[in-house]
């Protein structure tokens, strides 16, 4: 398991903990110092309490399991707008309004995200379901013009 890795399965569960879910995470070394940037999600909304509470549980985690005094960390929600870079994101933002370009066409499928699976989702619309694979899309967001429909 790589050091990414690593640190995702350690911080998922203390974030899950707190009610927060780890939406991505990178890392960066650079002539001797660390820095790390962790998007972070929280049903219920994040701002800048639910940031202040995931800074403060990954930051000591990050001094132990990297083992430097003085990690730079920046955590951030992901925003209204967020494109969904991962497949992983879709399970996270289930139920969420999105807008999705399939690379097969010029015209946006706007819905909600009704499930997500290894391979694929359903965004419901109002015109009924429709299923694309992951493989099929060119592009994803999330889109906040949807939120209280």
């Amino acid at each position: 398991m790589q050091e990414h890795e690593a640190l995702i399965a350690d911080l998922e569960p203390l974030l899950a903990g707190a009610g927060l879910t780890l939406v991505e995470l990178s890392l960066g070394r650079h002539r001797g110092s660390v820095q790390v940037h962790a998007v972070v999600y929280a049903a219920a909304g994040t701002g800048t309490a639910e940031c202040s509470k995931a800074h403060r549980l990954i930051y000591p985690r990050l001094q132990l399991l990297l083992g430097v005094e003085d990690p730079f960390l920046e955590v951030a929600s992901p925003g209204i707008d967020r494109a969904i870079r991962s497949p992983r994101e879709w399970s996270v933002f289930m139920g969420k309004g999105v807008r999705v370009l399939p690379k097969e066409s010029a015209e946006w499928i706007r819905g909600r995200i009704a499930a997500a699976g290894s391979d694929g989702v359903t965004i419901a619309t109002p015109a009924g379901d429709t299923a694309l694979a992951f493989a099929d899309i060119a592009k994803a967001r999330l889109d906040s013009s949807q939120e209280g429909d």
